[in-house]
This record gives structure tokens, sequence and C-alpha cells, in this order.
């Protein structure tokens, strides 16, 4: 069975599975370099270079990912490319395939689906970690230079089954492409074009499509300085900021950098370094699964707070572990601070690894939802691109202290969480629309349902036009 004959629960495996071999990659990236940069053949072929230049050779991937950013109203939604040689990288699509997937699959399930395409991301990391551990019992050039090229793998992967698969039926139908928007809405959820089921949700797409297009054109100056009824703007801040803050929390250092850190900061030899990072990318991928359950169980918000404060008191207690480790030139108290670096990436995995990728999509409406995800990813891999650039360099000067900025981030997270993002958990992307038009956007769990609102103004409408006792005795 092709591709392109595939229906309902069948189809939406192989949509996943695309973008799992991309997200694939994405880890595979991410972790690639973590066992490269202690390795004699790949420092001696780079002139052994310098922590500030070591930061820059890790960091230049994000720059890569950033300058791949389309922008543009996609015509199909995950062409994912990727060049690489030995000293740049670059990849395009990260933005477009979770609003892919959030366009393609039920409102109950687009959490859970998102969320394993990033735990997918934390095996492409595990793989990195123990290929190039693999890779140091090698010799010469070859230890750092296959896996560079390894990630073309999963880059022909994706390519080779993106071009086969369908479209958005929400895009389809916003470009006046009815009749493949009803076909591709068939397959999804393998009905008749006239069952109530798929009419229904039909209607809530056109709905949605509807109110978008009433709303003035839109603009940069519309968008930066006149507050619509969809709260545009607030919307892509949102987003924005859900990502910077995922970066900032310091995910980037741990992933990136740990058996870096242990190797230059706690003093283990380059085999066990890598070692302990390999454990740790275990670690990550066997928290990144339990996330597909909780993330629609306990909702985006919870999630999120929970996280933050659970990587607070990793990142507290790392910092006095490595602060007293030094000071009384404790092994034991160093290796405790690995182990907080194991635990915040269990916490790390339950909360910020997937909320911040399904949420740009989720609350952007569909005439700019390409230009949020892609604003939103693009200030992931800024961000990233500064932590990860700083971070040889701060781990040189200034040690343990480096680590109370993420501490802070995490912190503060808390209350600009509660604050600010509202719940999406469970409602369809036309249901979310209209929590922003509400204006209840600080107190989003006293909303009611669009079905309870819709019928309780029904009623009060029906109560108003009912003649009251007084009026049917003087009639």
């Amino acid at each position: 069975m092709g591709f392109r004959t595939l229906r309902g629960d069948s189809l939406g495996v192989a949509i996943s599975g695309a973008s799992g071999a991309a997200f694939l990659l994405f880890g595979y990236d991410n972790g690639v370099f973590a066992g490269i940069i202690n390795a004699d053949s790949f420092r001696s072929q780079f002139g052994y270079p310098s922590s500030s230049m070591t930061g820059t050779i890790v960091a230049v991937y994000n720059l890569g990912c950033f300058l791949g950013l389309d922008l543009y109203p996609r015509d199909h939604p995950a062409v994912y490319c990727v060049y690489d040689s030995a000293s740049h990288r670059g990849e395009s699509g990260d933005g477009t395939i979770p609003t892919w997937v959030s366009e393609t699959c039920k409102a109950t399930r687009r959490g859970a689906l998102v969320a394993f395409q990033l735990a997918i991301v934390s095996g492409g990391i595990l793989i990195a970690y123990w290929l190039d551990y693999g890779m140091l019992y090698a010799t010469g050039q070859v230890v750092w230079r296959f896996p560079v090229a390894f990630q073309a793998v999963f880059s022909i992967a994706t390519i080779g089954m993106v071009h086969f698969l369908p479209e958005s039926p929400r895009l389809l139908y916003d470009k006046g492409r009815i009749t493949e928007g009803d076909e591709v809405l068939c397959r999804l959820k393998d009905l008749p074009l006239e069952h109530p089921v798929l009419q229904k949700e039909r209607a809530e797409i056109f709905a949605a499509i509807e109110l978008e297009h009433n709303q003035p054109k839109m603009t940069l100056r519309k968008l930066l300085f006149e507050e619509s009824e969809l709260k545009l703007l607030r919307r892509i801040i949102i987003g924005v900021s859900c990502q910077c803050i995922q970066q900032l929390t310091g995910i980037a250092v741990v992933i990136g950098y740990l058996p870096y850190v242990a190797h230059n900061e706690i003093g283990l030899s380059e085999h066990l370094a890598q070692i302990m990072g390999g454990i740790g990318a275990v670690i990550y991928l066997l928290a990144s699964f339990p996330p597909m359950y909780f993330v629609e169980r306990f909702g985006r918000r919870k999630c999120l707070m929970g996280g933050s404060a659970a990587m607070t008191v990793c990142w507290f207690l790392l910092i006095i572990f490595l602060a007293l480790g030094e000071k009384k030139n404790s092994k034991g108290l160093l290796y405790a601070g690995i182990v907080m670096m194991y635990i915040y990436q269990i916490a790390f995995a339950f909360s910020w690894l997937s909320v911040p990728w399904i949420y740009p999509p989720e609350i952007t409406p569909l005439n700019i939802r390409h230009v949020g995800a892609a604003m939103a990813t693009s200030a992931e891999w800024l961000t990233a691109f500064l932590v990860q650039e700083v971070t040889p360099i701060a781990v040189t000067k200034i040690g343990w202290k480096y680590y109370i900025v993420f501490a802070c981030v995490c912190l503060v997270s808390i209350p600009i969480v509660y604050f600010y993002f509202p719940e999406t958990s469970g409602k369809s992307l036309e249901e979310i629309d209209m929590i922003f038009s509400s204006g209840s956007l600080h107190h989003p769990g006293s909303l009611r349902s669009m079905d309870e609102k819709v019928i309780s103004d029904e009623r009060d409408k029906e109560e108003e036009e009912k003649p009251t006792v007084e009026n049917v005795e003087v009639l």
C-alpha cells in the first residue's frame, strides 16, 4: 500500500513517521557535537580551538537553523533540507513540522503526538552520543567525520516520505482548494464527506477561516501597533517567549556540553565523560515518553509550571554541590552534581521539551500560523546560539556561578506561565481562536467551552424574548 492510499489512523501514523524522522535528525544534530569537541583528532584538525572557538563551532548550527526557517506561506509543510560540512550546518522545516502535525490530528491527540515527536528528538540525541562514544575507539579523522556525515541518513528518510503525504486540510481550504481539502479531511477521518462528525469539523474550520478573513488585512504595522479581535501580536509574543524560555532553562548546556563539563570542570577522562553523557541521553529518552500522557492529562500550564519548579531545585542543588565539591576537593559532591543534571533532564523532558513546540502552532490563527511558528522557532535557535556560544567561556571563567542564570530563569518562568499562558489542552484550533478573542486570557480556567457559550447565549436570548406575566395580562 502506497502513502497516497492511506486513510485514518494509518495516514496519521505515516505523517507521524515522516515528521518523526525530521525530529530524529533534529535530536541527532543537537547531540552529535557533544562527543566530538573533546576528540583529539577533531581538536587537532581545527588547531586546538579555544573555549571561545569551541562555543562557536557548536553554536553555529543554530544560526544555520535560523537562516533555514521559511517565513512565507508553505506549499508543502515539511520539506526538510539539510546540508552539512566540517564546520557549517543548516536545516529547514522545524517550524512547519509541528504546525503540520497540529493541523492534521485530532484535538485530543494533538499534544500527545507532538510530545511523541519530541521524544524522538531524545532518540536522536541518544544515537549521537553513543555513536560518538563508539567512534572514540577508531583512529584518525573518521572519529568525527563519520558522525557528522551520518545525519544524512535521517534527511534522506524524511525527504523520501514527506512528498507523498497530504497537506493540511485547513491550509487547502484557506487557499480555496476546497475539493482537495475535502479529500484530505475524508482521508484523515476515514469518513465520507456527508458524515455528521466530518461536517461538524469542516464547518468549524470554515468558521475560523471566515473569522480570520474578516479581520483587516494583516501588515507589519497592524501586527505591531493595532489590536485586533484575535490578539495576534499577543499570541506571537507568547509563542516566542515560550521557546526562548525553553532554551534559557539551560537545556543546551546539559545536552550539548555535559561531556565537556564532566571532562573540563570535573576532571573525568574523555571516555568516562562521554559515558556520563551517554547515560544522560538514555535517561532523557526514557523521560521523554510519559509527557505523551501528561501533556493532555494535566494540561500545558501545569506541565510547564511543575517542570520549572523541579528544574529550579535541580539547578540550585547542582550549584551547591559543585561549589562545595571544588572547595573541599570532593569527587563525591562533583558526581552528585552530575546526578542533578540527570534529574534536571527528567524534569525538562516532562515539561519544557514538548510543550514549547506544541504551543506556538496551537495559539496562532491559520492566516499567520506559519509566521507564528517560524518566529517562535527562530527565537529558539537564536537563544540556543547565545547559550551555546557563551557556555565554554563561562564554564572556563566562572564555573558553577554560570548556572545561577538558568536557575533564576526557571524560577521566573513559573509566574510568567501562570499569568500569561492560557490552557489549550483538548481544545480545537478554532476554539483557541475564540479564547483569545474573548479577552479572558489570564483566567482560561474560567472559560466555558464554545458549545456551552453558544447554548447559554441562545437560552438568554429566548428568556429575553419571552413575554412577561404583566405583558400577557395587558394583552
